[in-house]
């Protein structure tokens, strides 16, 4: 759940545990509290059933489920906390929707410099054009993805069309780490990215 969801969610039971322990609110303003405090918690209800639960790739043989990622302070993009999750930015549409949903997970566990455990996306770029991936959400509904391409970006390079589309329609983008690891700056020096589009 993304903390601003999750925000919303312990404001509107903090408001009802309020509503219930004030016995000089009136009737009608207890019943508009709690009304208020059930329609908070619909829309969070209604927003986690439509958004990502399962990642399934057949041809990596990944079966993944999702963390909600935002971004960090500085402005980056969080990652996933571990190495076996797939990581959904928040800031993207959810899989399926118009326009660009964003995927990321790790390639490796990585410690003093050595690879000790492959990550949820350790063999990404063996996926090629055509091949399939789906996505499951929490209303048990699937959207299938199709490989469109596979590029390699330089971490500074501009990777606008990474998250934009502008042809109106689904697509769901798959980045992750490759290239040598650089001690100094704990990181790859590529980004793998794979392009999909829905499949309707």
């Amino acid at each position: 759940m993304s903390s601003i969801l999750l925000t919303i969610l312990q404001l509107a039971l903090s408001l009802v545990v309020t509503v219930q322990n004030n016995t000089s609110l009136s009737v009608a303003q207890q019943q508009q509290a709690i009304t208020t405090a059930a329609q908070a918690i619909q829309v969070v209800t209604q927003t986690m059933s439509t958004s990502p639960v399962r990642l399934i790739i057949p041809k990596l043989s990944i079966d993944a489920g999702f963390q909600y990622t935002g971004l960090k302070p500085d402005g980056t993009m969080e990652v996933p906390n571990n190495i076996y999750d797939a990581g959904w930015f928040t800031g993207s549409v959810r899989p399926g929707e118009k326009g660009v949903a964003i995927i990321t997970g790790h390639v490796a566990q990585i410690r003093g410099g050595i690879v000790t455990k492959p990550g949820v996306f350790s063999n990404l770029g063996e996926l090629s054009a055509g091949d399939m991936l789906h996505v499951l959400n929490g209303k048990g509904e699937s959207v299938a993805f199709t490989v469109r391409e596979i590029r390699s970006y330089d971490p500074a390079a501009d990777a606008t069309a990474v998250f934009t589309s502008t042809d109106g329609g689904a697509h769901l983008n798959l980045i992750t780490c490759e290239g040598s690891w650089n001690a100094a700056q704990l990181s790859y020096s590529q980004r793998l990215v794979v392009f999909t589009d829905a499949v309707r």
